[in-house]
């Protein structure tokens, strides 16, 4: 089973380790990058994150972050414990309005780098100074190949919604090979 627990344990081992880069898959949607902000809140405190996503506009949505005010590329907010600045994977004028050193980078949805997206945002977040990156997917269509991904990543954790919500993980596993559900 690739649960909650699973997917902890593994953060945990990954964050001990040498290793660089994560890859982040599986059923649950919209809570891959919340489960490795959770995990990092509870276990650290003033980290600096970089959170780069596809869109700055999504930050203030209820799948992305709580924030209710939009920051500007390269503001850093707190969000519970630790330090946050945001940009656009889609938008490299905001890549050089954050800083060049972080403890973490999260990348939510990486979908995209799945679907012929060229990967200069995913080498410029490997040209800067992270310890510890997040590659974390929305949904795992099957003709994604992650081995294109491979590069920027040593370990793949799966999270599934299946112990916590099995009709959902059933749904998504369905969309995700095309079929209708029900």
């Amino acid at each position: 089973m690739n649960g909650k627990q699973q997917a902890i344990e593994q953060i945990e081992h990954f964050m001990k380790s040498d290793e660089r880069g994560i890859l982040l898959t599986g059923t649950h949607q919209f809570e891959k990058h919340k489960l490795v902000m959770r995990w990092l809140n509870e276990n650290y405190r003033d980290l600096l994150i970089l959170f780069r996503l596809n869109l700055m506009a999504n930050i203030t949505t209820d799948s992305f972050t709580t924030l209710k005010k939009q920051p500007k590329a390269g503001e850093t907010v707190r969000l519970g414990r630790n330090n946050y600045q945001f940009d656009s994977f889609m938008s490299s004028g905001t890549w050089q309005k954050t800083d060049r050193r972080y403890h973490v980078a999260i990348v939510y949805p990486i979908d995209p780098f799945c679907r012929d997206l060229k990967h200069e945002a995913l080498d410029d977040l490997f040209r800067k100074q992270i310890s510890k990156v997040f590659l974390c997917s929305w949904t795992d269509i099957q003709s994604y190949d992650y081995t294109d991904l491979k590069k920027y990543y040593e370990r793949h954790i799966i999270y599934d919604a299946q112990e916590e919500d099995p009709d959902y993980h059933a749904r998504v596993i369905m969309t995700t090979k095309g079929i209708p559900y029900r």
